[in-house]
């Protein structure tokens, strides 16, 4: 047979090499996208962590994380899930930002490689944001540690890079509270987005924002109020070396139902900066414009009418460095406007022409401010008013007449109302103010026209947000140069009347002045009532009681985010007060009397006296809320036979300061002096309380409390539990946190004279010692065998105790611990007894010389060997023990100059920063410079005070040395 010829192998297509090849390459995609999240998550995660601790100045938290790019690919997504940034010093406890969901998209390669990771896009969603600005300027924001401040090791550059090309914010609440610079914003539901390479020198940058709700207030006016805000920017910036611009594109902003769009660009150059931006407001009608007034807004806009002519301009252009301001232009005028609600009457003539100029330059003396007419007309009713104001800030010309007449009751007739709201009354107004400042700060009142009054008749408001109708019979503001005097005021609300009358003087000069001492407003009041109730005021009904378990009493909750009561730095009022009655928290107050001053953030109270709880009280003190974040009080009481049972049954500090309090009943009198912080809750602080007092009874009962029941119990003396006291005088302080007795507070118990020494904590914790005298004649018969069976252990018999041989008077002692509610006794009564009869000192002296005798010899020849050895050793030890603890004093005090010195060397840096950022421009540099003076100060004190601590710890370390070496024997 013939050899079969070997035919040559097939090769396989391309096309299945190319499937299988491809099939590879995505089987080992499969695998990396399914594993390169797992390895290198935990690297991630760590290295997040690292960044985030070793720079910022606060706490940080991330529940959980995780990596994942199969909806990212090639980028990887970096996600972080309930992010919670809280403060560590001065905003301890806060949240400056709780962040659900934050999302970071970074190169794959770059996680693979780990030597620089670049974020280029950043999302962040369903987050809350607190910024808070405390009155000396520091923010709960500023967490960044410089990089120059950190250690050396952690000095190298973030293994992060951001070079972002796109952004988002969604569902973002932000709350702004700027106290230094009295400004307050709230944002809700914020959303935004942002696409732009900002890596490049010119970027094309476009935005999108829209909010639910936009409120902003400064220096205690409103400008925005849970306004509808959206904005769409674009945005192009420019960057060269000594040459940044910014161009304003397409851009639209509309408030609530007000659409504007501004034109121009912002331009820093090397020594200044150049504005040129213009309003835009072509499209807007007169109801838009009313869309930004709540009252209107919020109260049937939709279905309201308005006509009337507007017109709107916004030019701000010019240049802006050390000494000059970019000129402005701003106008609005309304021509024959009206307003009509369905079903309601019109809101007619409405005429606005107001507007501010200025030319541009250093000289802000040629601002004019203009409200040349302001008119409408309604039901009858006229309100005109214009003002001119020239000179603003050498010496302020103004000249302002304001005139209205309104009846009150017609306001329901061309503006709805909330159900249940009313108005009745007549108001007329016709003031004129024309004149010179520098007239009125020169006392040359004839060149000053003020003159005028404001009338309210018969008012009448009715609304179901008040508890009581508001009723003004008749009320006379007068106007003078020299002041604003309220010549009468007499109204009522339910059953409380009241009347008042006086002066606020400087009214001009708080209004317009320029320094310090034009803008402090100062008034003097009276006030008087035959009766307030000041329960039916504020919806209490009933009587309070006290609670049916005292220890069960609670207080209501604190809002941890209350601010605290502020008194106004820039006034100076004093009221003057007469009430006959009131009622107040289920108590009725008589003949009150005194002065109330208000006056560079503190009010006093000066010479209050009242009636109440079957007594008189007399106040006096003082109020600070000059730290807003810790108010304080310094306060003073003089109280004459207050009931007990009524004092404590309505201020819970009573229970704190003195817990048997609850449990007696009687009457007291008291002197007390304290001082101390409170929270922003106006809580007390108790272990900042500091002060004394005293106490004064002639008869006191106490029942139920139990450190008394378990005495008795302990002494085996039941009428011990309930007791009434005679004639108690105790004096007492309190520090630290608890109350203590001054000197030992000397009372008569069933018979026995005890004298009490020790303190109560306001935790409630209980220590005292009483030193009892036990008449013969009281002592249980369990106590007498107790006795007997200590005295057979020592004898060996056991022998009957005769009340013959017992004193007249047992000397016992016993300590009082643990709570108020959990009292723990220990006496030593068995053992005072046994003593006292003799017993016990004979028989163990007995004993014991017994014992000595046999020992003696062995134990002088060994105590002989050993004495000089002994001294030896302890005299070294004491050396030891004194110089271990300098040298912990001395590193103390090296620790805290060092951190002084680091802490001043920050605040030169950080000086120098602020002012070479602030450049040319006069409004940052003058910033700067405040900043730059307070933050040397405060960096100054806060090292003073780390090297006065530090010395202070240095010498308590030497002084615990000195006594455990003086312990050694």
């Amino acid at each position: 047979m013939a050899r079969k010829e070997k035919l040559p192998k097939k090769k396989k297509s391309f096309i299945r090499r190319l499937f299988k090849w491809t099939g590879l390459t995505l089987l080992f995609l499969l695998i990396a996208i399914i594993l390169i999240p797992i390895i290198f998550k935990d690297e991630i995660k760590e290295m997040v962590l690292k960044e985030v601790s070793k720079s910022l100045k606060a706490d940080v938290t991330i529940k959980d994380f995780d990596l994942t790019f199969l909806s990212t690919f090639p980028n990887v997504t970096i996600q972080l899930y309930d992010t919670k940034v809280t403060g560590r010093t001065e905003f301890k406890g806060v949240e400056l930002a709780s962040v659900k969901n934050i999302e970071a998209h970074v190169g794959l390669w770059d996680v693979i490689g780990g030597d620089e990771i670049e974020i280029d896009e950043v999302h962040i969603s369903d987050a809350k944001f607190d910024v808070r600005v405390d009155p000396e300027g520091k923010a709960n924001y500023d967490i960044v540690i410089p990089t120059d401040s950190l250690p050396e090791a952690d000095q190298e550059p973030s293994k992060f890079k951001m070079s972002l090309k796109e952004y988002s914010l969604k569902n973002i609440e932000i709350v702004y509270d700027d106290q230094a610079s009295d400004m307050y914003a709230n944002i809700k539901n914020l959303n935004h987005t942002g696409e732009g390479d900002l890596t490049a020198d010119v970027i094309d940058f476009a935005t999108s924002t829209q909010m639910d709700e936009l409120t902003f207030e400064m220096e205690g006016l409103s400008y925005l109020s849970k306004v509808k805000t959206n904005a769409d920017v674009n945005l192009l910036m420019e960057f060269k070396e000594d040459d940044s611009k910014f161009t304003l594109k397409e851009n639209h902003f509309t408030l609530n139902n007000f659409n504007m769009s501004l034109d121009g660009f912002y331009q820093m150059l090397k020594d200044y900066d150049q504005i040129d931006l213009k309003l835009n407001t072509k499209e807007i009608s007169f109801k838009d414009l009313l869309s930004l007034v709540p009252s209107f807004y919020q109260s049937g806009y939709e279905s309201m009418i308005a006509k009337g002519n507007l017109k709107m301009n916004g030019e701000v252009k010019g240049r802006l460095d050390e000494k000059n301001l970019p000129g402005w232009d701003f106008g609005l005028n309304v021509n024959k406007a009206m307003i009509q609600y369905a079903g309601l009457g019109s809101i007619s003539n409405i005429n606005v022409d107001a507007g501010s100029k200025f030319a541009g330059g250093s000289n802000l003396d040629k601002m004019t401010l203009d409200v040349t007419k302001f008119h409408s007309e309604f039901v009858g009713n006229l309100i005109d008013a214009n003002l001119k104001l020239r000179n603003p800030i050498t010496d302020p010309l103004i000249n302002s007449n304001i005139k209205a007449r309104v009846n009150m009751a017609t306001i329901g007739k061309v503006m709805p109302l909330a159900e249940g709201e009313s108005y009745k009354g007549k108001l007329n107004a016709d003031v004129a103010l024309n004149g010179r400042m520098s007239a009125i700060e020169t006392e040359q009142y004839e060149k000053f026209d003020a003159k005028g009054l404001i009338e309210l008749f018969d008012f009448l408001y009715k609304s179901k947000d008040l508890n009581e109708d508001v009723n003004v019979k008749d009320l006379t503001f007068r106007f003078s140069p020299q002041n604003l005097s309220l010549e009468k005021m007499h109204a009522s609300m339910g059953k409380s009347d009241f009347a008042m009358d006086g002066k606020i003087d400087n009214y001009l000069g708080y209004l317009f002045g320029n320094n310090e001492k034009d803008q402090l407003l100062k008034g003097a009041f009276n006030f008087n009532s035959n009766n307030l109730d000041l329960d039916q005021l504020m919806g209490v009904s009933g009587t309070s009681a006290p609670a049916a378990n005292p220890e069960s009493a609670q207080p209501a909750p604190v809002d941890p985010n209350a601010e605290p009561l502020l008194i106004p730095e820039n006034v100076d009022f004093n009221l003057n007060t007469n009430v006959q009655k009131l009622h107040y928290n289920g108590i009725d107050v008589n003949n009150i009397k005194g002065n109330v001053n208000v006056k560079e953030e503190v009010a006093s109270l000066n010479g209050l006296t009242m009636n109440t709880m079957g007594g008189t009280v007399g106040l006096r003190g003082s109020y600070s809320s000059k730290d807003h974040n810790k108010p304080a009080i310094d306060l003073g009481y003089n109280l004459k036979e207050i009931d007990i049972k009524e004092i404590t049954s309505h201020f819970l500090t009573i229970g704190k300061l003195a817990p048997v309090a609850k449990y007696a009943t009687g009457k007291f009198s008291s002197n007390l002096n304290m001082k101390g912080d409170l929270t922003k809750a106006l809580e007390p602080v108790y272990n900042t309380l500091t002060g004394d007092g005293d106490f004064f009874t002639n008869t006191v009962t106490v029942s139920g409390f139990e450190p008394l029941k378990k005495l008795g119990d302990a002494l085996s003396m039941d009428k011990i539990s309930n007791q009434t006291f005679k004639d108690v005088k105790a004096f007492f302080s309190f520090k630290d946190g608890k109350m203590s007795l001054k000197k030992p507070l000397k009372i008569k118990m069933s018979g026995i004279d005890t004298e009490v020494t020790g303190s109560t904590s306001f935790t409630q914790d209980i220590d005292y010692k009483m030193a009892m005298q036990i008449p013969k004649e009281m002592i249980p018969g369990g106590i007498i065998k107790a006795a007997e069976q200590g005295i057979a252990k020592v004898n060996g018999i056991a022998p009957k105790l005769s009340l013959a041989s017992i004193p007249d008077v047992i000397p016992v002692n016993a300590l009082v611990g643990g709570t108020v509610t959990k009292p723990v006794i220990k006496t030593d009564f068995k053992e005072a007894l046994l003593k006292a009869t003799g017993n016990l000192k004979d028989n163990l002296k007995e004993k014991g010389k017994e014992m000595l005798d046999k020992a003696k010899d062995s134990v002088k020849t060994i105590v002989k060997d050993k004495v000089d050895e002994v001294k030896k050793d302890l005299i070294a030890e004491k050396n030891k023990i004194m110089a271990d603890a300098q040298k912990e004093a001395d590193k103390v005090k090296a620790e805290a100059k060092k951190a002084g010195d680091q802490i001043r060397t920050e605040a030169d840096k950080q000086c120098n920063d602020a002012m070479t950022a602030a450049g040319s421009n006069p409004l940052k540099k003058k910033a700067a410079e405040i900043a730059c003076k307070e933050g040397k100060k405060k960096a100054d004190n806060s090292a003073n005070k780390l090297e006065q601590e530090a010395q202070t710890k240095a010498d308590n370390i030497m002084n615990k040395a000195q006594e455990k070496a003086d312990a050694v024997k």
